[in-house]
């Protein structure tokens, strides 16, 4: 009974950390957005940011030019690239719209 207490309080707790520490979509712009993108206003026409929050997590895609570039998952602060960039509109983005 002790063991399974403990258990759901580690649960807790990651939850908890993990929702604290989702990086947001300034976060993301920070690190990986050129500077001129930010400022140039015939540039910013051409750039968008697809941003799906879990929560949790969450998933940032840029898009320049009508073209999907690499994604990244944002997780405890951090940001790890989960796909090379592709094309054309992630499938699996296809389930949030």
């Amino acid at each position: 009974m002790k063991k399974k207490w403990m258990f759901i309080g580690l649960l807790i707790l990651a939850v908890i950390t993990l929702f604290l520490t989702n990086p947001s979509k300034e976060d993301y712009e920070a690190i990986f957005v050129h500077p001129h993108v930010k400022t140039a206003e015939n540039l910013n026409k051409h750039y968008q940011l697809e941003h799906i929050n879990f929560f949790l997590f969450s998933t940032y895609t840029p898009i320049v030019a009508e073209e999907y570039g690499k994604t990244r998952l944002g997780i405890l602060g951090n940001f790890f690239t989960i796909s090379d960039g592709q094309f054309d509109y992630p499938k699996w983005l296809e389930l949030f719209n």
